[in-house]
């Protein structure tokens, strides 16, 4: 009987080559030589390392910028024990007990080429002793910190209280230093944040002053995400006096309100920085402004007089919600941005323009609009090789909305007139690209260009007359109602191609010249049309610009104390309209326009010195000049004599100096310059009515602190501003332009009471006075505060 051999089947050939070359690999793996010559380290600090003394001051000064809780490096933390051994994406970087062996040591002795650390321009290299002490931490077992592993906690409290006393117009005192009169305080500042862990920290801050608040929460785990959340809002103020005009009494009214906007937004922010995925943000927001602000719209003084300065002001109930979506994310080089935006819009206003003589309103207007607008971005960049970078981007906006108009006027006949439904809808899209090409030699090339789109269509119908007849006062008549059959309707369609090109030069020493240049073309058509029974409207125009922005200039600094830079522009804008003659009523406006040319010439030079340690000076001088010109049809009644007509001039230059002077360690000293004389001229065509405006600004400020001891300074800031602006035209119409001179000093006393408590002392005194509104803004006020912050721990 045959008997089946004990002995097993030899190997395959393929699974003898495979073990031999497995048992070749680890052999040569056992026995290669490490690639890093652990022979150059710096040889182990051999004395107990303390890390607080030791080792915390290097990793904050050197490490901590790229490998901390904030988006560390390669998730490479070195903040805490426990993500410092489970190292980031290359593995793990400290060994406890073997430093040569160690990752982290060889790159920071930058012995590993591409992986030095800290890499070129984020940091000074290490030097040898910190390398040992390094190394010294490593092979004793990486001993930490230990109350660094623990939650902390931190509160910072600044409560302040004081009062402002204003002798003269206190509504303009508030108007022009945003800050209430009479008695204030609260909490200037306050903050509590703290770590729960090494990953996750809070902060809750903000400040609670009268008719001024913020509180900003924030929640933050590193590699997971946070919560943003906040809401801050305050009080702007506004004057209740009109215009002025000296023979009439009062010369300025006033309208006797309270007038101020509560400007405030809410808003919360989750985010998602989930490591190798896009970092994601959803968030809301809230805005608002409620309230009543003065504007310059102003009213008839008196019925029949034509001069025009009894107050004005707009009740406004505004608010608007706001959902976003942002996403940030890098693949392969090339980072992608996403941005989207959703507005939900509404507004409500009522225009009052007040008789001041305390009768019925002369004047109501109200309008109500609300809408919706959807726009998102995406944009790429990434940067192909060391000589070129490039991007681009796209923009996408849709709009919708509804809007109405009621206006009332009662001056003893009441009239009144009502559209209860406009539309309007609007769309646009934008697209760019641009580059960055160079150095080449010192030279460097920016290239760009966009181009849009944008489209919209409005259009209301039927709007409503309501005439009842008055006489004193007392209806005299029954009253009518009037629907009016209307149809208002626009179209309008907007394309603008815009290039832009930086041209800049290193090469010279000590010197740099850069040439930018914007070019624009811009093509828009326009139709509108208003039909009604007794009158109608109908216009079709074309418009075309050609737009060019061109500057050229140099920054120069020949020796280390002295530099000198200055720059030339030139602003062109040349546009065209093409009206349709057979549809625009012959005066309308603006049918009569054909051309409109507009330049403008500037010339930039500043000069830097610093004659010494302890004195840095620098004066800039600048000039502008702007004219425009317009081509127009001979219109009779004196609308427009025809041809070429210079239709306006402006000319200005700005001189300043600043100053900063420290010359002892105690004292500090700073101070700037700035004079502006101008001249605004718009052409008359032989109506006295209009006038040149000339004059000049000034202001001046300066601020300095003196040192008396280690605990304690004394502090001063002064400013000044003066203008005489204006126009001379009291014998022909009203005088627009303003004259005052403003003065502020502040000065104070700080003191701490060790480590923990500051007490800050500071008076105020404020001057106003303006001689254009015949000294009825007036005011002198003094303020007082103390301040006590207090730290802990």
């Amino acid at each position: 009987m045959n008997r089946m051999s004990s002995n097993p089947a030899p190997a395959s050939p393929a699974w003898v080559v495979v073990c031999i070359l497995l048992l070749f690999s680890w052999v040569l793996r056992a026995t290669a030589a490490d690639p890093v010559d652990v022979t150059k380290l710096p040889l182990p600090d051999q004395r107990p390392v303390d890390f607080t003394r030791d080792i915390r001051p290097i990793l904050e000064n050197s490490c901590l910028r790229c490998h901390g809780p904030e988006k560390p490096k390669s998730h490479f933390r070195l903040d805490n024990s426990e993500d410092a051994l489970k190292g980031g994406n290359n593995g793990v970087d400290l060994i406890p007990g073997d430093s040569a062996k160690s990752p982290f040591i060889r790159y920071v002795a930058r012995l590993v080429p591409d992986l030095e650390m800290p890499p070129t321009g984020k940091g000074e290299p290490l030097t040898p002793a910190q390398i040992g002490l390094l190394r010294g931490w490593i092979d004793q077992g990486l001993p930490w910190d230990k109350s660094s592993q623990t939650n902390s906690f931190a509160v910072s409290l600044s409560p302040t209280f004081g009062g402002t006393a204003v002798s003269g117009n206190v509504q303009k005192f508030r108007e022009l230093n945003w800050q209430p009169a009479g008695l204030n305080g609260g909490l200037e500042q306050f903050e509590m944040s703290g770590t729960i862990s090494p990953h996750t920290k809070y902060d809750f801050s903000g400040r609670l002053l009268r008719d001024d608040y913020k509180l900003n929460y924030a929640l933050d785990r590193n590699d997971l995400g946070f919560i943003h959340a906040g809401w801050d809002q305050f009080r702007k103020y506004y004057s209740d006096t009109g215009g002025f005009f000296p023979s009439l009494n009062p010369s300025a009214p006033d309208d006797g309100r309270d007038l101020y906007l509560d400007i405030g937004k809410a808003w919360i922010d989750f985010g998602l920085n989930l490591p190798h995925w896009p970092q994601m943000k959803l968030g809301y927001e809230y805005d608002y402004k409620q309230g009543d602000e003065s504007i310059i719209n102003w009213g008839l003084y008196k019925p029949g007089n034509l001069r025009a300065i009894a107050p004005a002001a707009d009740h406004l109930d505004e608010e608007q919600h706001v959902i976003k979506f942002d996403l940030d994310h890098e693949i392969a080089g090339m980072t992608i941005e996403e941005r989207f935006r959703g507005e939900f819009y509404s507004l409500g206003t009522q225009y009052t323009n007040r008789d001041v003589r305390g009768a019925s309103p002369m004047e109501n207007a109200s309008e109500g609009n609300s809408y919706f607008q959807g726009a998102n971005t995406i944009r790429l960049e990434r940067k192909f090789n060391e000589w070129f970078f490039g991007s681009g981007g796209y923009l996408y906006s849709k709009l919708n909305s509804d809007a109405s108009f009621t206006d009332s006027v009662n001056n003893n006949t009441l009239l009144y007139d009502s559209i209860p439904r406009i539309t309007l809808e609007k769309q646009s899209h934008v697209f760019n690209l641009n580059g960055l090409l160079g150095p080449f030699s010192g030279l460097t090339l920016s290239v760009g260009v966009q181009a849009d789109w944008t489209g919209e269509h409005g259009f209301s119908g039927n709007k409503t007359l309501l005439n009842p007849a008055y006489t004193n006062g007392i209806s005299v008549a029954p009253v009518t109602v009037d629907v009016v059959p209307t149809a208002l309707s626009s179209d309008y369609d907007q394309s603008t191609v815009t290039e832009n090109m930086a041209l800049r030069y290193s090469k010279i020493p000590y010197t740099s010249l850069f040439v930018e240049a914007k070019l624009q073309q811009e093509t828009i058509g326009q139709f509108d049309e208003d039909f009604q029974p007794a009158s109608g409207f109908m216009q079709n125009t074309s418009f075309f610009s050609q737009l060019s922005d061109v500057r050229a200039g140099f920054n120069s600094s020949p020796w280390r104390d002295f530099s000198l830079s200055g720059q030339y522009r030139r602003y062109q804008n040349d546009s065209h309209y093409n009206n349709d003659p057979g549809l625009l009523p012959p005066a309308s406006y603006p049918g009569f326009i054909r051309a409109r040319d507009l330049l403008t010439d500037e010339v930039d030079a500043k000069l830097s010195w610093r004659p010494s340690s302890w004195l840095k000076t620098a004066l800039s001088y600048k000039y502008q000049t702007t004219r425009s010109w317009m081509d127009t049809d001979p219109i009779s009644g004196g609308i427009s004599p025809g041809g070429g007509i210079a239709a306006g001039e402006y000319y200005s230059q700005i001189y300043s100096f600043n100053s900063t002077m420290t010359p002892c360690r105690r004292l500090f000293f700073s101070t700037t310059f700035s004079y502006q004389p101008s001249t605004s001229i718009t052409a008359d065509n032989g109506i006295p009515e209009v006038a040149a405006y000339r004059g000049q600004t000034c202001s001046v400020f300066a601020n300095s602190t003196y040192v008396l001891s280690k605990d304690s300074d004394v502090f001063a800031t002064y400013s000044f501003s003066d203008a005489d602006y204006a126009q001379n035209n009291y014998a022909a119409g009203l005088p627009v332009g303003l004259e005052y001179q403003q003065n502020a000093v502040q000065a104070g006393w700080r003191h701490r009471f060790g480590k923990a408590t500051t007490l800050q002392l500071k008076y105020a005194f404020y001057n106003y006075v303006e001689p254009s509104s015949g000294g009825v803004n007036n005011y002198v006020a003094n303020s007082v505060f103390a301040t006590l912050t207090y730290r802990w721990p």
